[in-house]
């Protein structure tokens, strides 16, 4: 495939090297071309559309093409939610040679090389870059997000992702930085957006975010409200002193310089003043600004007010008067201008993200800032607390992060991180090897979110190859009568009980997410779940349900947490589908970080397990995982979790007999189904983990 499109010089020629290919290159770049085509939306490009293009060569192999497969389904091939423009469909042919070159680049990996990339998503667009046909590539930044939809942006434009970064780095966009680090940045801004939007999704081209970063957007926006009205911003503090309540109060806005006589004089006459008051040989800037403050500025000119260097935000507001000098008034009422202002409700922190190096200057126009303008006067309308804590909502007095950071073994900050990614996203998969305590994690999230330990709220299922639709929806069963009803299935009373009691969070918890077919399972509420159509707007007639009867939505207090076990072999790729929706939150055995060491060590020792033997599961535990991850068959996917020796209630003792139980009854059975053909790495793995120990007898 790769050498069909090295050597074409012209679509023609890709078609005359693929007429000549094989039956299995045939189908190879019908697979590729599925994938290309999956990120665009329908919009650019319907599912049917994108059936005939990806079947095209595939009907030429002379093998059967199954337009009905579930991989080319309309709700399948019409989830794309990029507007990928007409230069994507102009690419295919190099953009098609540039992912044949790292799918062949990939093949070679080592398959532990392989694994370790897949679960650093920068280490992998890092080695995704490495080639000279990733330059200008569209495709790499679509194969990013379809891979790790929680770490990139549905964006294959790089001119886009340049300007976006410009809100962290006002000079950000024109320096030629690599590619991961625009990436890193872009996912930086996005969470800080988050953390103050009343959105669970920050999407970069939709209202108000696109206004942002895009210069054209943003002056048509200012247009239609403000007409061409100038822009300034204004820093609010002279010599230290907080002016921000004074000027409010009085309606006027203040550049200070108390000092200075009138401002309405020539230039030259106001550098003469500033020299001769110590400021230098050449006080240009300063001079510039004062003029600005007395002749620049117009009545009806809008200002943005900040203070400390621009680090905070305080308000705008809209200039009314003309300039005044009143050299009898006191402090910073001897320049001044009258201004209707429109205040923060509380100081806005600006920083790291949102300030420029403009933002320290007593008084910038900012009129060619104006997607910057556009930020602040939407800040402005979304307070968040400063970071000294005050604004801040009290803590409820229910269920707490705190207290449910207990016994987890990972840092507070992480599972703060996936409370947060489930608040914002609606839907999170927590994933990781057997035993790591996923089932434990989801109800603490749970009642994270619920504010108390209450399983009313909580739903818990857990999906196979067989389950469907019917099952989980709506669909018609047997009566004991010998005919059929149409029943409601368990995510569709769900729903209904949740929209009973709207002002409490529901959460629906689905347990081996990954076996079941979610295209078929969830059909036409596929769509439904994602976080932006959580509402009556959304609502659709679902398959079995009559044409009069009420159309079907997920309520806004609807959160779905599923599971998913890395160590399954059923798991294929993950469904697109499934992580265009959901947010992925990883979790590892204890026993690999310090942290989680630490923890789990003082939990066992506090349930009455000898520190010796605590430190003999620790370290023996360690040393298996690290000998499954580097197995070529397994990977790190297949590590055994801390779970297996966390003691129960049952557990009379906390000894060596307890020990060699858990290796007897759960570690043995797990490893002879991980090296079901190697008797002796078996036999070998459980003689390092029982030596030296010898069970209790009792006396």
């Amino acid at each position: 495939m790769r050498k069909v499109h090295a050597e074409a010089q012209s679509v023609d020629d890709v078609r005359s090297g693929l007429e000549r290919a094989s039956a299995d290159a045939k189908c190879l770049r019908s697979e590729m071309v599925w994938v290309y085509r999956l990120i665009q939306h329908r919009k650019n490009m319907g599912p049917a559309k994108k059936r005939e293009d990806i079947g095209y060569w595939w009907k030429r192999s002379g093998r059967a093409f199954e337009e009905d497969h579930a991989l080319l389904s309309d709700t399948l091939l019409g989830a794309g939610v990029v507007h990928a423009g007409q230069g994507y469909h102009m690419r295919v042919r190099t953009e098609i040679l540039f992912f044949a070159d790292r799918m062949a680049k990939w093949s070679s990996l080592e398959r532990n090389n392989r694994e370790s990339l897949l679960e650093s998503p920068w280490d992998f667009a890092s080695w995704l870059d490495d080639t000279e046909f990733a330059q200008g590539s569209m495709f790499r930044h679509a194969m990013l997000f379809l891979l790790f939809p929680e770490k990139f942006e549905p964006i294959v434009s790089g001119g886009h992702k340049k300007k976006i970064i410009r809100l962290g780095d006002t000079h950000a966009g024109d320096d030629d930085r690599p590619r991961v680090a625009i990436d890193k940045s872009i996912l930086d801004i996005r969470r800080a957006l988050e953390a103050v939007s009343d959105d669970r999704e920050v999407h970069f081209y939709h209202p108000p975010y696109r206004e942002f970063w895009d210069d054209e957007k943003a002056d048509s926006w200012f247009r239609d409200r403000f007409g061409n009205r100038d822009w300034w911003l204004m820093n609010m503090n002279v010599s230290g002193e907080r002016m921000w309540p004074g000027v409010v109060e009085d309606g006027i806005a203040s550049i200070g310089w108390d000092n200075v006589s009138d401002l309405r004089r020539s230039s030259d006459e106001i550098k003469q003043d500033l020299v001769g008051r110590g400021f230098g040989e050449n006080p240009s800037n300063r001079v510039r600004f004062l003029r600005d403050f007395a002749n620049g500025m117009e009545v009806g000119d809008l200002v943005i007010a900040t203070r400390k260097g621009g680090s905070y935000l305080l308000g705008w507001g809209r200039i009314t008067g003309e300039y005044r000098y009143d050299p009898g008034a006191s402090g910073f009422r001897v320049h001044t201008r009258a201004v209707e202002w429109h205040p923060c409700k509380q100081e806005m922190p600006l920083q790291p993200y949102w300030g420029g190096d403009w933002a320290k200057k007593r008084l910038t126009g900012f009129s060619r800032y104006r997607h910057w303008a556009r930020l602040y006067l939407w800040l402005i309308g979304h307070p968040v607390p400063l970071p000294n804590g005050e604004g801040a909502h009290p803590e409820s007095d229910g269920y707490t992060s705190t207290e449910a950071c207990k016994d987890l073994f990972i840092p507070c900050r992480d599972f703060e991180r996936f409370l947060h990614l489930m608040r914002t996203r609606r839907n999170l998969i927590l994933q990781g090897p057997p035993g790591t305590g996923k089932t434990f994690m989801a109800h603490r999230i749970a009642w994270c979110l619920i504010e108390r330990k209450d399983s009313a709220p909580i739903e818990m299922v857990q999906f196979h190859q067989s389950y469907a639709y019917e099952d989980f929806v709506q669909g018609y069963r047997p009566t004991e009568s010998g005919g059929f009803k149409l029943r409601d299935g368990v995510f569709h009373r769900f729903c209904e009980r949740a929209r009973r009691d709207p002002e409490i969070p529901h959460v629906f918890i689905i347990d081996e997410i990954n076996r079941g077919n979610l295209s078929r399972i969830f059909g036409e509420l596929l769509m439904l779940i994602e976080a932006d159509k959580r509402s009556e707007e959304y609502a659709v007639s679902l398959t079995y349900a009559d044409p009069s009867d009420e159309r079907f939505y997920i309520p806004d207090n609807v959160y779905i947490l599923g599971m998913m076990n890395t160590a399954d072999r059923s798991l294929a790729l993950v469904d697109y589908a499934l992580r265009r929706r959901f947010a992925f939150a990883t979790l590892n055995p204890a026993y690999g970080t310090e942290h989680g060491k630490k923890a789990f060590r003082d939990f066992l020792e506090g349930q009455g397990v000898t520190g010796e033997l605590v430190t003999r599961i620790i370290e023996r535990m360690a040393e298996l995982n690290e000998e499954i991850a580097n197995d070529p068959e397994l990977g790190r996917g297949f590590r055994v979790g801390h779970s297996y020796f966390v003691p129960t209630d049952k557990d009379a003792t906390r000894d060596e007999t307890w020990y060699q139980a858990v290796v007897d009854t759960q570690i043995e059975p797990l490893l002879a189904e991980y090296w079901f053909d190697s008797q002796e790495k078996i036999d070998s793995a459980l003689d390092r983990l029982k030596e030296n120990s010898k069970p209790n007898d009792g006396g």
